[in-house]
């Protein structure tokens, strides 16, 4: 267990992670890591499985901890369909059927992957009470700690409330051969943790919205240290692997103190997650969470950029300009990583902002705006400057060989 004191009205913090190891070859370590369970299921899809699935796999057989695995076909979303199907393989039926017996549950569910295959197998793991961990393939998310899930449900996006990772198991030999877009989807999913904050802090001092000011400065250290390692992910630096993993962990850890997700997502993931929805809807795979991420968090600087010259509320003006030197490092890093965009089309742009205030209920900037009759305005303002500073090409343009 994790726990930490604090200065707010919660006072104390703990989630029941157990183990958090990130370093070379770490998989190695996974039997021993999982000594106290002997009936462990795994689950990857055929990437992964790849990459790490199978060595741990091998490791686990050796041990005689494995109960069985379940491979998933890539690419694999974190949909209900993928839920169905881990949940309907977990159990494992008797040699001889007795028909007074039940299935025979694992004693611990393994998801050897990163953000779809983490998440599926939480709601899982949530829904039986056994307890889950997961082998990371790639530092693309901040999710590997946090206590909840996006999934698609029918045509929706829905966070769901899931287990926490009671062992995180991070290879770096792993990490460090992910493919680069999976890379700058986690950079992307970090970037936006200044706009979810400031988000966080209007909702404070509007609504009375609970706020841990130790949260918060825990969630912009891990995005500063990402940020600072974000120059050598493209070659494979193992360090900047190591401390841009290590900054999505305690991105997750903050979210499960808290929680919920309020500290590490906000108006960007809003906007960003109904992109992914549309895409959902059209029956087209949705682009990678923390791409899209990326493009909403340039939308929502550009948003309080707008609001910052323009408002008459002093309290708000002092609030946004305490972020303002953080936009600027933002958009500086944006002209070396050109994170590529997904959606440039005029119009599903301004649907995904003004959707996007209602993707979840969460007080936010776009909500500001709607009772100001302002948001239309500023999401057609946002589109023109986003595409003039931050439009370096397309995702299909930079990586056309890329597939999910």
């Amino acid at each position: 267990m994790i726990e930490m004191d604090c200065t707010c009205v919660q006072k104390h913090h703990s989630i029941p992670t157990e183990v958090i190891e990130v370093s070379d070859h770490a998989i190695e370590k996974v039997a021993e890591i999982l000594k106290d369970y002997r009936r462990i299921f795994m689950v990857a899809d055929e990437n992964t499985y790849r990459v790490a699935g199978r060595r741990v796999e091998e490791i686990l057989k050796a041990s005689g901890q494995l109960s069985h695995t379940l491979i998933l076909p890539s690419p694999a979303l974190p949909n209900a369909e993928n839920v169905g199907k881990v949940l309907m393989e977990a159990g494992r039926d008797r040699e001889v059927y007795d028909i007074n017996a039940w299935s025979m549950n694992p004693d611990y569910i393994l998801a050897v992957g990163s953000g779809s295959i983490n998440d599926t197998c939480r709601m899982v793991s949530y829904r039986l009470g056994i307890p889950y961990g997961v082998a990371g393939t790639a530092p693309s998310m901040d999710g590997y700690a946090s206590v909840v899930a996006p999934l698609l449900n029918g045509r929706k996006k829905i966070v769901y409330n899931c287990s926490i990772a009671r062992h995180i198991i991070i290879d770096l030999s792993v990490n460090c051969q992910a493919p680069y877009p999976l890379l700058l989807s986690g950079v992307g999913d970090m970037i936006g943790k200044y706009v979810a904050i400031l988000d966080w802090e209007i909702s404070r001092d509007r609504n009375g919205e609970y706020y841990c000011e130790q949260i918060a400065d825990m969630v912009l250290k891990a995005t500063s240290q990402c940020i600072d390692a974000s120059g050598k992910l493209e070659s494979r630096d193992p360090e900047a692997i190591r401390s841009t993993s290590e900054g999505l962990i305690l991105s997750g850890e903050c979210i499960a103190f808290c929680g919920s997700s309020r500290p590490a997502s906000g108006t960007e993931h809003m906007i960003g997650q109904t992109w992914e929805v549309m895409d959902v809807e059209e029956g087209k795979v949705p682009n990678l969470h923390g791409i899209e991420v990326g493009e909403g968090t340039f939308t929502a600087i550009e948003i309080f950029r707008k609001l910052y010259a323009e408002t008459d509320d002093a309290h708000l003006k002092a609030l946004i300009e305490k972020y303002l030197p953080a936009f600027d490092r933002i958009e500086k890093l944006q002209k070396t990583l050109k994170l590529p965009f997904t959606v440039t089309d005029h119009d599903r742009y301004i649907q995904g902002v003004l959707r996007g205030r209602t993707f979840r209920d969460r007080y936010t900037i776009l909500q500001y705006l709607y009772e100001q009759g302002k948001l239309e305005e500023y999401a057609e303002a946002a589109y023109e400057a986003v595409m003039k500073k931050h439009f370096f090409g397309t995702f299909k343009e930079r990586f056309p060989d890329w597939e999910a």
